[in-house]
């Protein structure tokens, strides 16, 4: 084998110079080197590169044996074939300890008790180096069993108490690897401070436990961290701070240890969540007395000694069970069943209603008199459309009645001619009417209710009908009255849900919509109008259906002239007076049913229904009201939004994450 630096060298490994390359501002390039052979003695490798490098290297005793390079032939600096050599020394357990110009050649395993400089000196990646690695917020102790799969073999590794600090010896590449794993874990265990209620325990008492608990762990395991553990009386809570362990170890144990004292004898208070105390207790009591009937024997302790009895606390909404053995296992079996939380379901309601009115009336009056002969006449329509008291007017020369005859034309437009022939007088009226109307009302009546309850929203007005009157049959005023009823009109939705298998909901519905209809006289009273659904469906959750609707169309006429001539082809219009009506009425209701199982959903429509009332009324402050300023029209609270879109995130958030732990 040969070393070529300027001229060949036979040592055992082949080290080439590169083709000379001028560089700037120097005469000399610096020299590479190639490896000439893959499976080279180790004390001739370290002789060549002494030789390339420059360095002084003492070899131990032990030093022997055989290193295999494996290369691509590309040229080295002499930086880069330093490097090449340490790794290939550590591959053969070797290791060098650099003291001054000096450097030794010796077994890994012996490296850790020689003086090797600190990481924070300028060392190679593969040189053996010490160093001290501090952990802030997790115990040094607990690090050592996950670190000691990391490091090499023949590297040293353990801790400090004191100063809560790793030491660890080993090449400088592998400590850089572990104090970046010791300051991911460390990050991780950041102390926080957290706060656990207590529902049955002493917040004292408790605390006084688990720091018993907590010290004693900490002396077994050689534990220096410290955890921190506060009772607050007032709250009857327990304020912890430590790391996320530590805190999750005396969690489990909190919830372990905060139980209700075991209850002793016959007797069981049993506190329910959901269900409602006095209906369950009705539910228990007979349940108890067909316990009691089906006892040993078959024929039961009839109300003896041994009879079950149930009460319900209103105030606290619990159950007192009284009862023996297998009978108050049984019971309670009951009550765990029974107090569950129930759905709820959204139930909304849409009714639209649309109303055309199309009228047309068009028409010619002729009125004539001869005060001298005492006839008088009328057509087509004659008197008792307004015209007798225009044409009385006329013909008088009264204006009062002319004008009480011209207002009792009604709406349209009326156009008359008058005049005098001879000894009579003549009234001729043209009369042209056309109007039409639209309605559009939409009606959207929404209730929450619970699963199998009934649930009624009314919304409209009362209005007062006669039912009768009194006066006096003798002529004296005496005390004359009126008796009324009150009635109710407007929306009437009554709902009572059942939850079935499957997301499906059996609705059955009531739904009334009434409204005055003409506060015309009629036999004495009002006339109502009024739409009724009574009924019951199966919907799915979330769909809408349609409940039931009313299509009405109606069209009349009429038409009425003057004899022979009102027949009279074109001439015959001005001796006919003619009218047609035209109305359409379409009335629609739609119901859509949502089950709420989730405080998320109710928050969630909350908020929706709350925000879109908010933006009508921030609508109508920016298009104000004449003579009145903004800020006297009221708009809901901005802070009442906010909290709900946050309760609303919040409850999403905690769903999700209760969902990926599933």
């Amino acid at each position: 084998m040969f070393l070529t630096k300027i001229k060949p060298v036979v040592l055992g490994l082949a080290i080439v110079a590169a083709p000379l390359v001028q560089a700037q501002n120097t005469d000399q390039p610096e020299p590479t080197y190639t490896i000439g052979s893959n499976e080279l003695d180790i004390v001739k490798f370290i002789q060549t590169v002494a030789a390339a490098t420059g360095k002084t290297i003492v070899l131990d005793p032990a030093v022997k044996g055989k290193v295999r390079i494996m290369t691509n032939d590309n040229p080295m600096t002499k930086d880069e074939l330093y490097e090449l050599f340490r790794s290939a020394l550590e591959l053969s357990n070797f290791a060098i300890i650099e003291v001054g110009d000096v450097a030794k050649v010796i077994p890994i395993k012996e490296a850790r008790t020689s003086p090797v400089d600190d990481a924070n000196a300028q060392s190679g990646l593969h040189e053996i180096v010490t160093d001290v690695i501090p952990a802030q917020n997790i115990s040094a102790a607990k690090l050592l069993a996950a670190l000691r799969p990391m490091v090499s073999t023949n590297a040293n590794l353990t801790h400090h108490d004191g100063s809560n600090s790793i030491i660890i010896t080993d090449t400088k590449a592998n400590i850089d690897r572990i104090r970046r794993v010791i300051q991911k874990i460390d990050t991780a265990a950041v102390p926080e401070t957290e706060v656990v209620r207590l529902r049955y325990s002493e917040a004292d008492a408790m605390v006084q436990t688990l720091t018993k608990l907590d010290a004693a762990d900490k002396q077994a395991a050689g534990l220096s961290n410290k955890m921190t553990m506060v009772a607050d009386k007032r709250n009857n809570a327990i304020l912890i701070a430590g790391e996320d362990v530590q805190r999750a170890r005396v969690k489990h144990l909190i919830k372990m240890l905060d139980r209700p004292a075991a209850q002793t004898g016959n007797v069981r208070v049993v506190y329910l969540e959901y269900a409602e105390a006095k209906k369950v207790a009705e539910v228990l009591t007979k349940v108890a007395q067909n316990i009691t009937k089906l006892g040993p024997g078959g024929g039961g302790d009839k109300g003896g000694a041994n009879a079950a009895t149930v009460e319900a606390d209103e105030d606290t909404n619990a159950l007192l069970i009284t009862a023996e053995g297998d009978t108050l296992n049984s019971l309670l079996a009951v009550v765990e069943r029974l107090d569950i939380r129930r759905a709820q379901v959204l139930v909304e309601a849409i009714i639209v209603e649309l109303n055309i009115t199309d009228d047309k009336e068009l028409g010619f009056e002729w009125l004539f008199s001869d005060p001298d002969s005492g006839v008088v006449g009328a057509g087509p329509r004659g008197a008792g459309s307004g015209t007798g008291a225009l044409a009385s007017g006329i013909l008088t020369g009264t204006p009062q009645s002319i004008g009480e005859g011209l207002a009792a034309q009604g709406s349209g437009s009326v156009l008359g001619l008058a005049g005098t022939t001879g000894s009579g007088n003549f009234l001729a009226l043209a009369k042209a009417l056309d109007s039409s109307g639209n309605a559009n009302i939409l009606s959207t009546p929404t209730l929450l209710t619970m699963d199998n309850h009934e649930a009624e929203i009314s919304i409209g007005q009362e209005i007062p009908v006669a039912t009768g009157s009194y006066t006096s049959s003798s002529g004296n005023v005496g005390n004359p009255f009126t008796t009324f009823n009150r009635e109710q009109v407007g929306i009437l939705l009554k709902v009572t849900p059942q939850i079935n298998e499957g997301d499906k909901v059996l609705l059955n519905i009531e739904q009334e919509v009434s409204d005055v209809d003409d506060q015309q006289a009629a036999n004495g009273g009002i006339i109502t109008k009024q739409s009724k659904i009574n009924t019951q469906i199966m919907a799915e959750d979330g769909e809408i259906i349609v409940l039931g609707g009313l299509m009405q169309e109606e069209a009349d006429g009429s038409e009425s002239k003057v004899p022979i001539l009102g027949s009279i082809p074109i001439l015959g219009n001005l001796f006919k007076y003619q009218n047609s009506n035209i109305s359409k009425k379409n009335l629609m209701v739609f119901l859509r049913a949502d089950i709420v199982r989730e405080d998320d959903v109710i928050d969630a429509a909350t908020a929706e229904k709350y925000e879109k009332l908010r933006e009508l009324q921030l609508q109508q402050r920016e298009a104000g009201l004449p003579l009145m300023s903004d800020d006297h029209i009221p708009v809901l609270p901005a802070t009442t939004l906010e909290e709900l879109r946050a309760r609303t995130a919040a409850n999403a958030a905690a769903k999700a994450a209760k969902d990926a732990q599933q």
